[in-house]
């Protein structure tokens, strides 16, 4: 393909816009012109781009209607947007961007939905019987014994491990509950933790599953970590991808222990940590959202990676 697409990156402050302009800079395949887009002046994603704009935060009623104006001025065709808190919204006006030439590759608002609260995506689990741990019901906390702690809390809508805890007393639980009254108490599972990153196509088929052993964490972000072989991952991942009906891009985390494969959430974003490593052990996920989007062909080889390949982040600084 000799045509360069003129493509927007929303959130361009975040780690995972800042991967997905990477990416993007290290395939040959498709000529690319990157628009960043950001809230913030500042944002370090916006000098790694091709070009950049300040737009409004995606809860203002004016962020729509910016896009699809800078979209216009730039004759951008694809919009990949990063953030969260950004996705669902833009799902729910793909319709309505794509009447102006701008596509996108995103699962129903439905889906978004249901990954984005944590207690949605525990009762789905259950429903499917999918091995994850044990969600409390607000009627069952009231009943928990101290056989049942250690417990782990987490918001049931939030990200980059904020507001989570390992909870060791009824003393603490109390607390945390006090404190954060949207929290979501599960059993604790001890083992080894894995993060999946995962393309889908249109009709839902992963056919990108890599695993990645965290090693490192902080902030909920991958700093060590190395890939491992997929083939204990291609069918669970693949089974959840159906029943939900992902469309593009994922990453689903397990916890791995001798009683089996705990899933424990599904985000359908870009991941913030591993999302380089993965593509340099050989998928380059946003290159194939962007051929999926142009109705391009993927090849098989495209979307595997290769096993024990090591990641070590460190900081890098931009200047103007």
């Amino acid at each position: 393909m000799t045509e360069t697409v003129n493509i927007l990156i929303s959130s361009a402050g975040t780690a995972s816009a800042i991967n997905v302009i990477k990416s993007l800079r290290l395939q040959t395949q498709i000529p690319v012109k990157l628009i960043a887009l950001d809230a913030d002046e500042l944002a370090a994603g916006l000098r790694l781009a091709d070009k950049f704009y300040i737009v409004p935060r995606a809860d203002s009623k004016d962020y729509i209607a910016t896009i699809i104006e800078i979209a216009k001025k730039e004759n951008a065709v694809v919009f990949l947007p990063i953030y969260s808190g950004e996705i669902q919204l833009i799902s729910e006006h793909s319709d309505y961007l794509k009447e102006y030439g701008l596509l996108t590759l995103l699962p129903e608002p439905d889906t978004i939905a249901l990954c984005n609260n944590k207690n949605l995506t525990a009762d789905f689990l259950s429903a499917n019987n999918i091995l994850s741990p044990k969600a409390y019901s607000t009627n069952e906390l009231k009943e928990i014994s101290d056989s049942d702690f250690p417990l782990f809390v987490k918001p049931h809508n939030g990200s980059s491990s904020n507001n989570t805890f390992r909870v060791e007393s009824r003393k603490e639980l109390d607390f945390y509950l006090s404190k954060f009254p949207d929290l979501v108490v599960q059993q604790f599972i001890e083992g080894e933790e894995v993060t999946v990153d995962v393309f889908c196509n249109r009709t839902s088929e992963a056919l990108v599953v890599a695993p990645r052993m965290r090693i490192s964490v902080k902030s909920g972000q991958s700093v060590k970590a190395k890939t491992l072989d997929n083939s204990a991952f291609a069918e669970p991942v693949s089974r959840i991808c159906r029943l939900l009906k992902m469309v593009g891009v994922c990453n689903m985390q397990f916890i791995l222990n001798e009683k089996g494969m705990y899933f424990i959430e599904v985000n359908p974003r870009y991941a913030a940590g591993g999302l380089m490593l993965t593509v340099n052990a050989g998928a380059n996920i946003p290159l194939l959202v962007l051929k999926e989007i142009l109705g391009l062909p993927i090849q098989p080889d495209e979307c595997k990676t290769k096993t024990d390949v090591f990641m070590s982040r460190y900081w890098e600084e931009v200047f103007w």
